[in-house]
């Protein structure tokens, strides 16, 4: 496999979605005195979350403040940013897993969830305060959730292939693709490999885990970086069947008309909490105010139609926000309560050892496992 192979292709803007609600309906203006003048709030985020036009409405309704958001492609990438003290964010956006090494680091402050009444539109059936608490004190409150499932070309592989081994089936070498991120990419290998718990591996399991990724590394195609790269991948016939970063990539492909679908493994699949933390300089009415924004039915039904994203809605709020049921249907949230979803389901924690996964998941990118 030539090493051009393995190289990330270049993020765009992400294809955007019809439908989004108008402007000028979403928020109350802030009353904030003459302190909070040419105050900036930045926001460590990503692709989908705080579109310019969101962006210039939320500044509009809270005149004197100003949103800055700084968007990354990778959970790796959360840390190099913060680690380089570059960026100094009042939020940052990152994967429920994260909560222990950002508090770890200083990164994060413990969250008020006294300044965000509008938890209340949070699906009671998702149990977000255990994977967003360290050492029981709450730092974090959820963006949105979602699975990270097989996905394939239903016109190319016509049995619904059910388990993670199809990514190393020899029929699809060079048609498999992947995203660029050790944090996530490593569980899902561990699954394949039958660990028994594949956020806190042993040695063996180590060594295994480091041979399936060799054996994975002809068989990709392309590590793809954002939703947009997956979607043209696919969409070129480039790539048949992957791991899937987000569920809004394969409605993506059906709005194309494109025969794409997607699978829940048997070993299980790994799921994800968009956690929105707070830093120590981030601790501001005004930045709660925001938060709390993102949080209603407007805001977050908006959001939801744009990405394809589960949100936090119950499906009776996502009715109440307009979502239609066709969009309902392309997404998790009318399963949300099933059994058989939650068993499959295995959210992201703080693994054993995050650098040696890093380590790992570099080592299979650069060819040297």
């Amino acid at each position: 496999m030539k090493n051009s192979v393995l190289q990330p292709i270049n993020r765009r803007t992400l294809l955007k979605a019809s439908g989004a609600f108008a402007a000028g309906t979403l928020f109350a203006p802030a009353i904030i005195g003459r302190a909070a003048a040419a105050e900036t709030i930045t926001l460590l985020t990503w692709e989908t979350y705080q579109e310019p036009d969101w962006v210039k409405e939320w500044e509009a309704a809270n005149e004197g403040v100003k949103l800055n958001p700084v968007v990354i492609s990778s959970l790796d990438e959360v840390f190099a940013q913060l680690q380089s003290g570059a960026i100094k964010p009042d939020v940052i956006y990152s994967e429920a897993s994260t909560a222990g090494r950002l508090k770890k680091a200083g990164q994060i402050d413990a969250f008020d969830i006294a300044k965000v009444p509008n938890i209340a539109n949070i699906l009671p059936a998702l149990n977000w305060k255990n994977p967003l608490s360290v050492d029981g004190v709450l730092m974090g409150i959820p963006l949105h959730w979602g699975t990270q499932p097989l996905m394939y070309n239903a016109d190319v592989i016509k049995e619904p292939p059910m388990t993670w081994a199809a990514l190393w089936d020899k029929a699809h070498q060079g048609k498999v693709s992947t995203f660029d991120d050790a944090t996530v990419n490593i569980p899902m290998v561990a699954l394949y490999v039958g660990a028994k718990d594949p956020f806190n591996l042993t040695e063996d399991e180590f060594t295994l885990v480091a041979d399936a990724l060799r054996g994975l590394r002809s068989q990709v195609r392309v590590i793809t970086r954002g939703f947009d790269d997956a979607t043209n991948l696919y969409a070129s016939g480039e790539a048949v069947i992957g791991y899937c970063h987000l569920v809004s990539v394969v409605n993506s492909l059906k709005k194309k008309k494109l025969n794409f679908a997607y699978t829940l493994p048997k070993e299980g699949t790994p799921s994800w909490i968009e956690g929105t933390y707070i830093t120590k300089q981030g601790q501001r009415d005004i930045v709660y105010k925001f938060i709390n924004d993102t949080m209603s039915l407007e805001w977050q039904s908006r959001f939801m139609n744009f990405s394809g994203s589960n949100g936090i809605l119950t499906s009776a709020g996502a009715r109440k926000a307009g979502l239609s049921e066709d969009f309902l249907q392309t997404t998790n949230i009318l399963d949300a309560d099933s059994p058989a979803l939650k068993e499959n389901l295995l959210f992201f924690k703080e693994p054993e050892d995050v650098e040696r996964r890093i380590q790992l998941w570099n080592d299979f990118l650069a060819g040297t496992l």
